[in-house]
């Protein structure tokens, strides 16, 4: 099955689970009461509410596209997006509609149960440089984490810890022309190792995005790896600026927010004046 038809199909269900969700929200709000998610016979797991990064931190992204940004969110992407909760939380914050969310989650369970319980544009693709079926390496959710999976091996992990499933990849720049998409405004890259080649397989479309917060590391810890060196050039040749860094306690993984120059806004305080003036670079 070619990914065209996999996005199709996947279109085709979206207004179904829109109403399964919408009804859930109004059990919910009339009962009082939360929905959980069922992981497997003797494991639940309350995905509402529940960032996979801190709230602080997501929320102190937010912050910075309040404050220095030209532009309001009105659409968020996240590839390697777990089960969405990061999705959710950002969706709140910035006041947007399910339907203004796009998701990509390879791993089958994972993104089975997102799709059971948010209403947002569910694709259980995973996104690189190239167009094709690949074997994707699935974290077994009864792992303490949840959100190691990966197109990559990784040097150190147990290979029991994975179970191997065949998925579609596809390019953003394909994605772009297939599905009608004109800009993205927040863009969000969780993919344990592979973010170099997310952001490759947008070719020249990486311009239509005004925003990236991601993830990576300094040294290779996934097999074929390209560390922070190579996704900070790219980003930094296609003008975007770096607004916020953080170095993990291991030394190695790291997480930044980045924002194109131009919906930036840059001001520099006069003294003389004592006001803000808009300066363009």
């Amino acid at each position: 099955m070619r990914t065209e038809e996999v996005i199709k199909i996947v279109s085709k269900g979206i207004l179904m689970r829109k109403f399964t969700n919408n009804l859930h929200s109004f059990i919910e709000k009339i009962t009082g009461t939360s929905i959980y998610v069922k992981l497997g016979i003797y494991k639940t797991k309350k995905i509402k509410y529940a960032p996979k990064f801190s709230a602080s931190y997501l929320a102190l992204i937010a912050d910075y596209i309040d404050r220095i940004a030209t532009f309001k969110p009105s659409n968020i992407f996240e590839i390697g997006a777990n089960y969405g909760q990061d999705a959710e939380f950002l969706r709140k914050r910035f006041g947007l509609e399910n339907s203004d969310v796009y998701i990509f989650e390879p791993h089958p369970e994972i993104i089975a149960e997102a799709e059971r319980y948010f209403s947002f544009n569910c694709y259980p693709l995973a996104i690189s440089d190239k167009n094709e079926k690949i074997t994707f390496h699935a974290i077994k959710l009864e792992s303490s984490n949840t959100g190691i999976s990966s197109l990559k091996k990784h040097k150190f992990n147990k290979e029991d810890d994975y179970f191997d499933v065949e998925v579609e990849t596809i390019r953003m720049d394909d994605f772009f022309e297939i599905n009608n998409i004109d800009e993205i405004d927040f863009l969000k890259i969780d993919v344990e190792g592979a973010a170099y080649e997310v952001l490759n397989g947008f070719g020249n479309e990486l311009k239509r995005v005004k925003a990236i917060q991601l993830e990576s590391e300094y040294i290779p810890i996934w097999v074929g790896q390209k560390t922070w060196t190579h996704i900070s050039n790219m980003l930094l040749d296609n003008d975007f600026q770096l607004i916020h860094f953080e170095l993990q306690e291991d030394g190695i993984q790291s997480d930044s927010f980045w924002i194109q120059k131009k919906f930036v806004n840059h001001q520099i305080y006069d003294i003389s004046t004592q006001k803000w003036h808009q300066e363009n670079i």
